[in-house]
């Protein structure tokens, strides 16, 4: 299925982006040293006997489709969300965040709403909100960018980095909410093709567009938080930007997805209303899995039976020896990894 290449992000483009950017940062201190390798979801230093996580993140062009709509309650909530899921990839307890709001005007509304949002993903993670700065910076900003940081702490020895994943181990989806905060440079671009009204009821659904898209990104502290006390986990993902392929982050072997989630029908009604294939889907968006767990066959049932009254979990796969990600139902590869 082929589509005009303007409805994807050219994500290799980013990657090489990034990649060189990275390579110019050689400064490091002696005292507090790096734990682990760049390119994971969250960057560990060391403290002695603990690790301070450390990231950060946005919402994107996600914010646009809330001006549009004067909606920013959930805004808030993907903030939190965007950055604590990162954060407990490593086995992370979020503790703080400080948050960053440029702007070309201020408007008291979206004030309320955005903290109100921010102090609602913040009881839901359990972390403190301690700052912040606000940037008025209209010739910059053409509406409004909101993005945060988060520390975490975790100590050193149960550190997960991914690097014990190996042959035979489980893949495990903890679905996700709907499109989370990712794509929506895409979304943006269908509804425009196809003249879809936020006001209206999005295709398949008994709810207004707006509604739908704008669904809060969903915060998975505090389930796993409890189960890495419980269960041998070798690694975890956040399906952020650039869908799929954020396992290979975890590690660089061959995910084996052979029993992939059903997508929520937003994803299907945005492939067929923009024509595009199951690969552009899981390299775009997360189609169902908001996060990942791999476990060792043998923590299988500890796994289960923990989360199972508490977030709509499944196996999707496991691990073999190589470098691929494959989703054989839809025939998909993903590979040329950034």
């Amino acid at each position: 299925m082929k589509e005009s290449s303007d409805k994807i992000l050219d994500r290799k483009g980013i990657g090489e982006f990034v990649s060189t950017l990275v390579r110019q940062l050689k400064y490091r201190r002696e005292d507090f040293k790096v734990i682990g390798p760049s390119g994971g979801f969250t960057s560990l230093i060391d403290l002695g006997n603990i690790a301070l996580a450390f990231n950060t993140d946005g919402v994107g062009t996600k914010v646009m489709l809330a001006a549009e709509a004067n909606k920013w309650e959930g805004i808030g909530i993907d903030c939190v969300a965007m950055n604590v899921n990162d954060t407990i990839t490593a086995a992370a307890e979020p503790i703080a965040m400080v948050d960053y709001i440029s702007l070309k005007d201020t408007d008291p509304n979206i004030a309320k709403e955005l903290g109100v949002g921010l102090n609602v993903g913040a009881q839901m993670a359990n972390i403190s909100i301690i700052g912040g700065e606000t940037a008025l910076i209209p010739d910059l900003v053409k509406d409004i960018d909101v993005s945060g940081s988060v520390i975490g702490i975790v100590q050193k020895n149960q550190i997960i980095t991914g690097e014990t994943i190996k042959d035979g181990d489980l893949i495990y989806s903890l679905q996700s909410s709907g499109l989370h905060s990712n794509g929506f440079t895409t979304v943006r671009k269908i509804l425009k093709e196809q003249n879809i009204d936020l006001n209206e009821n999005f295709p398949g659904y008994n709810r207004k567009t707006i509604d739908v898209l704008l669904e809060p990104t969903r915060i998975y502290v505090r389930e796993i938080l409890d189960i890495v006390n419980i269960v041998e986990i070798r690694g975890m993902a956040n399906i952020t930007g650039g869908g799929f392929k954020n396992l290979v982050r975890m590690k660089d072997m061959k995910y084996i997805i052979d029993d992939p989630v059903e997508p929520q029908p937003v994803f299907k009604n945005l492939m067929e209303l923009g024509k595009l294939s199951y690969e552009q889907m899981y390299e775009t968006f997360n189609m169902g899995t908001g996060y990942v767990v791999v476990i060792d066959a043998e923590s299988k049932h500890d796994f289960v039976n923990t989360l199972r009254n508490r977030v709509a979990i499944k196996k999707i796969g496991h691990i073999e020896n190589g470098s691929a990600i494959e989703i054989g139902k839809y025939d998909v590869s993903l590979k040329n990894y950034y």
